[in-house]
């Protein structure tokens, strides 16, 4: 009786998340999303085959409450390469972001496009909404974000390298390095 639960449990699952993702116009591949992914797509979002996505605070226990999410504002592009692992993590996309192939990203990490809000005060009172920067973010293939680190805008990460839990990374990362802290710094090479 409980495997019944569990087969039927999963397959509602399945079902709820192709709907979302084909309601949303998101293109993708094979794709497991292990919990309910929260979507909002206004621009192009595209997965690659073979990605796997805890959006479940019982598939990640460092995940914490969170669900993953993805937001893609109007004329924004979200590209994520195949073999993509994201647990718990939020994606917000105002402008661009690509993510490459055999990208892990662990729990609660947060990856950003945007300020969100202007930066002069007189602009934030007047329209909060209007008038943020942007700026697109790069992470390379084969790269592994540790849980709960925050790319923010214009970031570029390199080939192979490692960012550690925690950290906050802004600029560019190159190939094959590690690098951890707030604000990120050079740790050392990978090789």
């Amino acid at each position: 009786m409980k495997k019944h639960l569990r087969d039927f449990y999963f397959k509602l699952l399945y079902l709820i998340n192709t709907m979302v993702l084909r309601i949303n116009r998101v293109k993708f591949g094979t794709l497991d999303i292990r919990g309910i992914l929260l979507v909002n797509n206004a621009g192009a979002i595209r997965i690659a085959p073979h990605a796997i996505i805890n959006s479940s605070k019982y598939k990640n226990i460092i995940g914490g409450d969170t669900r993953s999410s993805i937001v893609v504002k109007r004329g924004a592009n979200l590209l994520i390469g195949s073999n993509f692992r994201m647990s718990n993590s939020a994606i917000y996309c105002a402008e661009s972001i690509s993510v490459g192939n055999n990208v892990m990203i662990g729990g609660s990490c947060r990856i950003w496009d945007t300020d969100f809000h202007p930066l002069n005060p007189s602009d934030r009172s007047d329209n909060p909404n209007e008038g943020y920067k942007t700026r697109p973010i790069t992470i390379g293939d084969n790269v592994f974000i540790g849980g709960f680190s925050i790319i923010l805008k214009g970031t570029i990460i390199g080939n192979g390298a490692i960012i550690g839990a925690g950290s906050v990374v802004s600029g560019t990362i190159p190939a094959g390095e590690i690098w951890a802290g707030n604000p990120a710094r050079f740790i050392k090479k990978t090789g």
